[in-house]
């Protein structure tokens, strides 16, 4: 696949539109060449015939192909950066600055000292200090050009800069030191204050500025690295040990307030959630009310933003300790009207109800509800691979109800609509799960059914009850195994 065909392969619908729109904008002729090489690539991707398309466009004509092909690449790329131009401020703050440089030739400084100034507060209010140091090596360049400029006001401001920059990038390489340990070391858990010992031994090596340490700027920032390295790492063990340390640090020095609230309330999040990963749900309870009055605090004016995380605290841990609470809690959030307008309102009512009453043995209100999520609109906007997920667990709660001829009928919708998926070595359990259940429908004794019974303790030996907790919608593992 060449990088042309790469980057088509990466636009979505909106993209492609405002291309086209973009393509349009000098001549809208529908026969354009340019148009109609780049909707064959769109719909050829895979099987993309060079050959053939250059022939039909042009005939023999290989040189004005190569031109058509050159011209198109160069269009992609103008259209996804004025499209994109408003989304990354960085690239709007050197927008001002390359538009300076442009009226700088034209020699209207003014006009050029605009945009400098234009960049210049746009780059203060995201504190984009790379970005700063160019802007003023700028103007500190025009003060030649221009008397009313006040240089010695910004050779302070370009010092200052400097040094707002060297700590950032001091702040970066102890970060980089830090994720890279952590990524390097073996698994934490059991090992008291084992993390904490890498983060310690990373700072005094490479913090040159004592101050930085107990910078509140620098520890968020440790606190964010460390918990996404060891989430991505599994180890929750670890995991909790930091967050709990780290909880009650912020907490007993006074350092969550206003401005960090937000923070203060992701923390309690991965808290919950982690806590409920170590088995320890009464505890993850515990900081789930700590989160309910979090969220009620500085006038509550974070609470909707976080509302659908505290339900979920909820659903999670009473789904195993008392699932008619469970079921409650979800009726509750159900009729909620800040729950209601989220995009995962749909997925996290339907399929959390549906997997309740699945535990509970109420195969039919388990159909019910999987049901009414497969055939509602918003299915649509999630995940191919979570699609599957559920569509399996689909399978798994009819054929508890014995409902053997609608499960036939779905393999085969399965293997139509998730082919694509289903050819990915990634997803190679679910593969065998849809033969293992396409083998199930038809034996009537299971433990004489020798190679049927290798295959389902092949399958089950592949990753831990643990993992396929976490990857499956309904434990793959944990199923076939009250089977054998």
């Amino acid at each position: 696949m060449n990088i042309l065909q790469k980057i088509i392969a990466t636009l979505n619908k909106e993209e492609s539109r405002f291309y086209k729109l973009f393509a349009s904008r000098t001549n809208s002729n529908k026969e354009r060449k340019d148009v109609l090489l780049f909707d064959y690539i769109k719909r050829h991707n895979e099987d993309y015939d060079e050959q053939y398309i250059s022939k039909k466009l042009y005939k023999d004509n290989k040189n004005a192909f190569y031109q058509l092909k050159n011209r198109l690449f160069k269009d992609l790329n103008k259209s996804m950066m004025l499209q994109h131009l408003p989304r990354e401020k960085d690239i709007y703050i050197l927008q001002s600055v390359l538009l300076s440089r442009v009226y700088k030739r034209k020699g209207d400084v003014e006009l050029s000292f605009y945009y400098l100034k234009k960049a210049e507060g746009k780059a203060l209010e995201i504190e984009a200090f790379e970005l700063l140091a160019i802007i003023y090596a700028e103007i500190i360049k025009f003060s030649y050009d221009m008397v009313s400029i006040d240089v010695e006001e910004y050779i302070a401001k370009q010092k200052e800069n400097k040094t707002k920059l060297d700590q950032i990038q001091e702040i970066d390489q102890i970060l980089a030191a830090v994720s890279y340990r952590i990524k390097t070391a073996q698994n934490f858990s059991g090992k008291n204050e084992a993390v904490l010992n890498v983060l310690e031994n990373a700072v005094t090596e490479f913090a040159k500025n004592k101050d930085i340490p107990k910078s509140p700027k620098f520890r968020f920032k440790v606190y964010l690295t460390i918990s996404r390295i060891l989430l991505q790492k599994h180890d929750f063990h670890a995991l909790e040990e930091y967050l709990l340390h780290a909880y009650q640090e912020f907490t007993t020095e006074k350092i969550f307030n206003k401005t960090n609230h937000e923070h203060k309330l992701m923390m309690l999040i991965y808290l919950t959630n982690c806590l409920y990963k170590t088995h320890k749900l009464k505890k993850s309870l515990e900081f789930a009310e700590i989160l309910r009055k979090g969220m009620d605090e500085y006038g509550g004016f974070l609470r909707d933003k976080f509302l659908f995380y505290y339900y979920n605290a909820l659903v999670i841990n009473y789904s195993v300790l008392d699932k008619v609470e469970a079921l409650k809690i979800l009726e509750e959030a159900r009729k909620n009207p800040i729950i209601k307008q989220l995009p995962t309102y749909t997925v996290f009512i339907y399929l959390n109800t549906a997997l309740v009453y699945f535990d509970q043995g109420k195969y039919r209100m388990a159909i019910k509800n999987l049901s009414r999520l497969l055939l509602h609109d918003d299915f649509v906007d999630i995940g191919k691979s979570f699609q599957l997920k559920i569509y399996l667990a689909s399978l798994i709660i009819r054929y508890e109800l014995g409902d053997f001829d609608t499960i036939e009928s779905r393999i085969k919708y399965i293997h139509r609509i998730y082919k694509a998926i289903l050819v990915n070595e990634d997803f190679s359990r679910d593969t065998q799960l849809i033969d293992v259940i396409s083998k199930l429908i038809y034996c009537n004794n299971l433990h004489q059914d020798k190679k049927l019974l290798a295959q389902i303790n092949t399958l089950v030996a592949e990753i831990s009850d643990d993992t396929a907790d976490d990857v499956d919608v309904i434990n793959y593992n944990l199923w076939l195994k009250s089977k054998l």
